[in-house]
């Protein structure tokens, strides 16, 4: 395949390109000969900062394809580009029968960090974050003692917004983007708009993440047999099964980035265990844990979805 080009669809910020480069120093090391380039496609969610994410579904009409997904995905669909690389959580559990996951490269640490800003009164602090399932963590986390607060932005603007911000203790992230910037890796603190911020890592049992959280998926138009097995070979079996049981939970529960739902798969010998969390509207949340065989992880997601549902009433 030596000369093939290949055009990578992602996001344009810091930590998109940092992803897309993962996949195509991937397909390097398969194909050195490969010519991958990257194309940056602007999506809603990019374009909307001004709204919370589950805002802006309801006022740019993506809500069945995701704020951040879907115009990287027409693209792929019109041929303008081979494939996209996603974050998986942003991606609905409901995909375009047009388009596959044709890879998942090796999953990055799921748990979310707890960024605070040096000085800050933990025992009733004020958190910023855009996300319905971080808020409620945070409010079961502190006793309903936490006060939340909308934030948008990447992860360094969110960085920023923290150090700048007097009304702000706190920030919530994804290690796995942490990890991927280089951001409070190997230390726990960072200086940042001369503030000193400290990460405290969140244990994934008590304070569970967003699902698919810390995975990179590879999407690609349906039927391009060539791009699939390509794809293939960049592809980390245990981390896409994982990620298909938890996409198979997310699609049986309808749920998108408004639905206030947690947790992660985890591969326990030769089965599989699927943790969730999701809070009803009246503030109760509800655990579930399921097993199941390995290779049936699809079953595993929507058997864990129905329990939940009954739980529900």
């Amino acid at each position: 395949m030596k000369g093939k080009k290949i055009t990578i669809g992602t996001r344009g910020s810091e930590l998109a390109l940092r992803q897309a480069e993962s996949v195509r120093q991937a397909l390097y090391a398969e194909e050195p000969g490969l010519d991958v380039q990257v194309k940056i496609i602007r999506t809603a969610g990019d374009e909307r900062t001004d709204l919370p994410l589950c805002e802006v579904n309801k006022a740019t009409g993506t809500a069945d394809k995701g704020v951040f997904i879907a115009a990287i995905e027409e693209a792929l669909l019109r041929g303008d580009i081979d494939c996209a690389v996603h974050s998986c959580k942003d991606m609905p559990g409901k995909q375009d029968e047009r388009a596959e996951i044709a890879a998942v490269l090796p999953r990055e640490m799921i748990n979310d960090v707890l960024i605070v800003k040096c000085g800050a009164d933990m025992e009733t602090p004020t958190i910023g974050t855009g996300s319905v399932r971080r808020a409620k963590l945070a409010e079961a986390f502190w006793g309903g003692k936490a006060k939340v607060v909308s934030l948008r932005g990447n992860v360094t603007t969110r960085l920023r917004k923290l150090a700048e911000r007097d009304e702000m203790d706190a920030i919530i992230l994804a290690r796995a983007g942490l990890n991927r910037l280089g951001l409070f890796k190997g230390t726990a603190t960072e200086t940042v708009s001369g503030h000193v911020l400290s990460a405290v890592d969140l244990d994934k049992e008590s304070f569970m993440p967003a699902l698919c959280q810390g995975a990179l998926a590879v999407e690609i138009r349906r039927g391009d047999a060539g791009m699939r097995e390509l794809m293939r070979r960049i592809n980390h079996e245990p981390s896409e099964w994982c990620i298909r049981a938890e996409r198979a939970f997310l699609d049986a529960l309808q749920a998108d980035c408004s639905t206030p739902v947690g947790g992660f798969a985890q591969i326990s010998g030769n089965e599989m265990e699927l943790h969730v969390i999701y809070f009803c509207p009246d503030g109760l949340a509800l655990k579930r844990s399921n097993r199941g065989p390995l290779h049936s992880p699809e079953e595993l997601g929507r058997a864990t979805a129905e329990a939940l549902r009954a739980e529900m009433g």
